[in-house]
């Protein structure tokens, strides 16, 4: 007799980078003042002074330390809520200033970093 069942379901949505795959691990870092709008999913990076701003991709020295979890003004804003480690939908991810779609090798730089794109 075979038997059926299902052993679970995977599903990503909602208003948010994160997914519920893996324990999101978040936090609140500080952005650079007047630096635009980082939308939701933006992987950035640590300026000089130790704030975000957004990661460039691959022609980038500088290595990508979290996404953006929620949008921020940073005209208005001084910090952004992010993501430090685990599972974010991969439609999300933007680089850049323009909040360009993120390319295979900017979704691995930030495996390397603990944060993985379902």
């Amino acid at each position: 007799m075979a038997i059926k069942g299902n052993i679970g379901t995977i599903s990503a949505g909602g208003d948010r980078a994160h997914t519920d795959h893996h324990p999101a691990v978040t936090g609140s870092r500080s952005v650079k003042a007047d630096n635009g709008e980082y939308p939701i999913g933006l992987i950035v990076k640590e300026d000089e002074n130790g704030d975000l701003v957004p990661y460039l991709g691959d022609a980038d020295t500088d290595a990508p330390v979290a996404v953006v979890d929620e949008p921020v003004d940073t005209a208005t804003e001084t910090a952004a809520f992010t993501l430090e480690h685990g599972t974010v939908r991969g439609s999300t991810l933007k680089i850049g200033e323009a909040g360009d779609p993120a390319t295979a090798a900017d979704i691995k730089k930030l495996a390397t970093i603990g944060i993985y794109a379902v």
